[in-house]
């Protein structure tokens, strides 16, 4: 077993986290994480789990070229049955070490343990035509989760602004910008979403990311530069992010959201 020099305060490599206001309520922080495997989102979501004081998890809405919901097997299962989600570092290893490499499995793996509630993918990626209906997963514990994936923005705006959810974890892949995504297909071609499109669906007086952000409970942003085309591909839409919603910009000393008074 390794021997960790601080077990307590221990991150999955190479994360980036933010201590900010909430971009609502005044009464509440919350956390927003960089990092470029999106499959480290599951430690995040575990340790804002700890602190949640609902018995109810937050619900994800994830936007993400990929679905990224691949079930756990069997093995799968039992690590997860086995992993002791009060420890920083053995979450954190096993983030790094044992969930799915490519990125395709934390969110189940989540699920079945109960750090989310039900899921709301919009994404572009389908192999087949039932791949866009709804599914649904029992977790260790006996709990329901639904997994919806949607095709379209407006979609899932509907579906979200006519449910019953309360809290949310808001949760972006910037592959998602993509529409052709070249590593995907094999043909190595990216096309992707113009930027006025991306502000538009972003803007905070958007009703969806309105209704997002007045029950965020954290923000989760994967990188993943080889499925946006780039590492400085990846980084615009990053900085685009960081454009619409903050200033000073994200990680520089006194960073708030645009519309909050500053420090």
């Amino acid at each position: 077993m390794i021997k960790f020099r601080n077990p307590y305060h221990i991150e999955p490599p190479g994360a980036l986290r933010e201590i900010l206001s909430h971009p609502v309520n005044e009464t509440e922080a919350i956390e927003l994480v960089v990092f470029q495997e999106h499959r480290y989102a599951f430690f995040y979501w575990n340790k804002w789990m700890r602190k949640n004081e609902s018995a109810n998890p937050p619900c994800l809405v994830s936007l993400d070229w990929h679905q990224d919901l691949c079930y756990p097997c069997e093995t799968e299962k039992e690590w997860l049955d086995k992993l002791d989600l009060t420890s920083d570092a053995e979450v954190s290893l096993f983030s790094w070490a044992k969930l799915a490499g490519n990125n395709d499995g934390h969110i189940l793996c989540a699920a079945y343990l109960n750090l989310i509630g039900d899921i709301y993918v919009h994404c572009r990626q389908a192999s087949f035509p039932d791949a866009w209906k709804d599914e649904e997963l029992i977790d260790k514990y006996g709990n329901k989760h639904t997994i919806k994936k949607f095709k379209t923005f407006d979609t899932l705006q509907d579906d979200l602004l006519n449910s019953s959810e309360t809290s949310v974890f808001f949760d972006i892949d910037l592959d998602f910008f993509s529409i052709k995504n070249g590593l995907s297909d094999g043909s190595f071609e990216f096309t992707y979403l113009q930027e006025q499109e991306i502000r538009t669906m972003l803007d905070k007086d958007n009703p969806l990311i309105h209704w997002i952000f007045e029950r965020l409970k954290g923000f989760t942003i994967a990188t993943e530069p080889e499925h946006c085309g780039g590492l400085l591909r990846s980084n615009k839409f990053l900085d685009l992010i960081s454009e619409i919603y903050f200033s000073p910009e994200l990680f520089a000393p006194k960073c708030n959201w645009k519309w909050k008074p500053k420090y």
